[in-house]
């Protein structure tokens, strides 16, 4: 097992779907449970610590959900309760790391004072995190949970033929197509709204994850061309997202403060921010053009109308 816990290893075509889900979640699951002290008693020696937790939730969250018909019905349940309250506790930190980092970066000295204001927030953030991992350690409580839950994976019944032993590959293009679909339909156009796009950066995110998942029994083209992009478009939306987190808590710390130099400080603060949002609007948009949206269509055709195959590694650069 590596930490990373991105790709399944040692899954084909033929390969049972509970032996995936086994394959797929205890790595995942492992990793949450090696992360989790590191973000609560580490983060102020290294702030990736929190980063590398919130993916690895994702993740698990993720494997959960497309294994969840394989999976009994309590220990889902409560796994999936544990990993939203860790996702939680670490994103709200995560967010405060990246925006004090970004503002430092970008804006130096001028925006010392609310540097200080975001610094404030983030201390208040880990105890939440703190709270999390206790719980999570106490009497070994997500292991034993993690160890309930992969000993009760079963195989899924089919819908239509219940007799019938689904293999992986069959059974994973019905789980894919339904994330695929919900991608496709948040397809952005020139007058989508900072909520639009926001909506469709999550779909790309719940693709990104399920691609991960499907990978070795999808088309090559799945994991060589398809998830690169995929990944960038994130990364693209998510620069926009952060400015319109950052005026969200500009206009908070304003309501909340009388300091005259503090406010006069967010003011400018956010119309920078404003201003950043709307450039990265216009690159987001001028990158995701009509060949770039219609080859992600084809690549998606291709992955859910073939999979009988196992995909081979990507040996090529990915698309810029």
């Amino acid at each position: 097992m590596t930490l990373s816990a991105k790709w399944i290893e040692g899954i084909g075509p033929d390969s049972s779907v509970e032996d995936a889900a086994r394959r797929a979640l205890e790595p995942r699951l492992a990793q949450v449970m090696h992360l989790l002290p590191m973000a609560a008693h580490l983060a102020e020696h290294d702030i990736e610590h929190v980063h590398r937790l919130r993916v690895a939730t994702r993740r698990a969250g993720a494997a959960l959900k497309l294994f969840g018909a394989c999976l009994g019905q309590k220990p889902r349940r409560w796994m999936k309760k544990r990993l939203r309250k860790i996702r939680r506790a670490v994103g709200d930190a995560r967010d405060l790391d990246v925006l004090a980092d970004r503002l430092t970066r970008e804006y130096g000295e001028v925006v010392a004072p609310i540097v200080d204001l975001v610094m404030k927030d983030r201390a208040a953030a880990q105890p939440a995190i703190l709270d999390v991992a206790r719980q999570s350690s106490h009497h070994d409580d997500f292991a034993t949970h993690t160890a309930k839950l992969l000993a009760e994976i079963k195989p899924p019944i089919a819908k239509h033929s219940p007799d019938r032993t689904l293999t992986y590959a069959g059974w994973s293009r019905d789980q894919f197509v339904s994330v695929a679909d919900e991608f496709l339909a948040a397809f952005p156009v020139a007058e989508s709204t900072a909520a639009d796009l926001h909506q469709f950066r999550i779909r790309a995110k719940a693709l990104r994850y399920v691609i991960e998942l499907v990978a070795p029994v999808f088309p090559a083209n799945t994991r060589r061309r398809l998830y690169p992009i995929v990944e960038k478009l994130q990364e693209r939306l998510g620069t926009s997202q952060d400015h319109v987190a950052a005026i969200s808590r500009c206009q908070a710390w304003a309501a909340a403060s009388h300091d005259s130099l503090v406010l006069e400080t967010l003011r400018e603060l956010s119309e920078a921010e404003q201003k950043g949002f709307a450039d990265s609007v216009g690159l987001f948009h001028a990158w995701w053009n009509d060949d770039r949206a219609a080859l992600v269509h084809t690549l998606l055709a291709e992955a859910t109308q073939l999979t009988d195959r196992p995909a081979d590694i990507p040996q090529t650069s990915p698309i810029d």
